[in-house]
């Protein structure tokens, strides 16, 4: 026994540091958001919000969608609690525009279990926060806000112009297709 008493001292060290690299790495509290908006899905993954998003490490902790001025963007927001506890937050979502609120989009109390997930849907419509004054060739550009807690997670939501704005009184006419 004593002849190999470092062998398991060193064993019990090695995997004493598994398992708080196992426990450190698994546990707590992650949230991702998945939009859809036109054809096109994105994947807001934990990840990003610690800091792996921001370009060269600088600048404001926001993601930035690009939907054109008519889409209506489908946000659902999932909270992954693993923790031996349940956890419980409020849920705000708001639009903002020049550190002015517009509108208030979503607020609900959240209560997720102990290893178990959340989710919570709502829908944005840009026809609904871009004035109809702005030129079809000028971007629009607000925030979306999530407030869960403590925590806030910014989206910031470039509304492209229309790809080619229709011009009044241009008529192209289509040749007609050569028969066989």
């Amino acid at each position: 026994m004593r002849k190999y008493l470092f062998l398991y001292l060193a064993l019990a060290c090695f995997l004493g540091l598994l398992v708080v690299f196992v426990v450190d790495g698994y546990l707590g509290i992650y949230d991702t958001l998945r939009v859809t908006s036109g054809e096109q899905s994105f994947v807001i993954e934990p990840d990003y919000w610690l800091g792996m998003g921001r370009p060269f490490g600088v600048g404001e902790e926001a993601y930035y969608l690009s939907p054109t001025r008519e889409d209506r963007m489908t946000f659902r927001y999932e909270i992954d609690n693993r923790s031996f506890s349940s956890y419980q937050a409020e849920v705000e979502v708001s639009v903002w525009r020049s550190q002015e609120k517009i509108a208030d989009v979503f607020s609900q109390a959240l209560s997720v279990a102990a290893f178990d997930k959340g989710e919570w849907q709502w829908v944005v419509d840009n026809a609904d926060f871009v004035p109809a004054d702005i030129p079809p060739e000028q971007y629009y550009q607000y925030t979306l806000s999530i407030r869960r807690g403590e925590i806030e997670r910014k989206i910031i939501i470039n509304a492209n112009p229309q790809a080619y704005p229709a011009k009044p009184g241009i008529i192209v006419p289509v040749p007609p297709v050569p028969a066989r």
